[in-house]
């Protein structure tokens, strides 16, 4: 255990002891909670947790304080933090698409409601609280409890990761030997009326994934290629911890490919095992990108509202073909997701 007056700004490495049995609230973040809460991811994922924000208490009440990351939190009356979970920005360009997920409990306490009453209070009040236009959540397939806890929070299946995330990620506490893929569920809160320009390999896909999700859109077949005098604009970022690379194609111009090429080169350089490419259908050059990716060696992942603000398109690259079999998926929708991925992924592969 670490001394009293450990400075705010260390790396938390080690687990707080904390009683078995006690009463909790389940309540907003406080600054007081930072250390409670670093030392809750310690003791789930050890030190291998890619993001190293969640072990620094000072990091934890600066992303609280600055809007990118609001946490709820299951408190004892001694103080102690035996759950959490999360409303927080990441990937999507557009600020106002939120993640939530970071569902965590002592191993202790998981008899309790803790993550019911965690995951109601993110879902039911805190998403009126904070401005936003949706929200998803990434859930493991290599147990269906975190899906479950989507389908709660009254989002719906909309994308297949396939192996997002390192197995050394869940070996502490879960276990498994291989690359975990991630199933990625989508919620409107406030929703646009969009223009959706979808390739024509994907228009049962799209129609498929967006049934049920409370949307208003106008489905056209993406027709024609990128402007010949525009040129392609990404935003992406490595992570070489978890062998992911992720772009999203902000504009779509006629040097794609070569753009795609380069990503790529960079890709081995990082030494990435999965590719993401998300492609804004709002322009009509979508289709031409699709089918360039498909040649490429790349299938579909899933249809995502709102991800650019207009609505995107993931496709991906893996290594290695995926452990499709092993997948556990918990819904029907879900099942369906996957043999679309996989469909796709074969036909991509001949």
């Amino acid at each position: 255990m670490a001394p009293d007056n450990e400075p705010m700004t260390t790396k938390i490495n080690y687990e707080l002891p904390v009683e078995p049995d006690q009463s909790f609230v389940v309540d907003a973040f406080r600054p007081e909670d930072a250390v409670g809460v670093a030392s809750l991811f310690y003791s789930i994922y050890g030190a291998e947790y890619p993001f190293e924000t969640y072990y620094i208490p000072e990091r934890i009440i600066a992303e609280n304080a600055n809007g990118n990351l609001h946490m709820v939190v299951a408190r004892t009356s001694k103080g102690d933090i035996i759950g959490h979970g999360a409303l927080y920005r990441s990937s999507p360009p557009n600020p106002a698409l939120y993640e939530f997920g970071q569902y965590l409990v002592l191993k202790s306490y998981r008899t309790s409601f803790a993550a019911y009453e965690i995951n109601k209070l993110i879902t039911e009040e805190m998403v009126r609280r904070v401005p936003m236009c949706g929200f998803f959540g990434e859930a493991v397939t290599h147990h269906t409890t975190t899906q479950k806890a989507c389908l709660k929070a009254g989002a719906k299946e909309v994308a297949l990761e396939l192996d997002l995330m390192p197995a050394e990620s869940y070996e502490k506490d879960a276990g498994t030997t291989q690359r975990v893929s991630c199933v990625l569920y989508f919620r409107s809160v406030q929703d646009q009326p969009q223009l959706v320009c979808v390739p024509a390999a994907y228009t049962k896909a799209v129609e498929f994934l967006a049934a049920g999700l409370d949307l208003n859109r106008q489905y056209v077949t993406a027709a024609g290629n990128p402007p010949a005098d525009v040129r392609t604009h990404i935003e992406s970022r490595f992570f070489r911890h978890a062998g992911v690379g992720r772009a999203s194609v902000m504009v779509l111009g006629a040097d794609f490919e070569k753009v795609v090429s380069d990503l790529e080169t960079q890709a081995e350089r990082e030494q990435a095992v999965l590719l993401q490419i998300f492609i804004n259908l709002s322009q009509p050059g979508a289709g031409a990108v699709a089918d360039c990716l498909r040649a490429r060696g790349y299938c579909l992942g899933g249809y995502l509202p709102r991800w650019f603000d207009t609505d995107g398109l993931l496709m991906q690259k893996t290594k290695t073909r995926p452990a499709f079999d092993s997948l556990k998926l918990h819904s029907e929708r879900g099942l369906g997701l996957l043999q679309l991925v996989r469909q796709d992924w074969d036909l991509t592969h001949l």
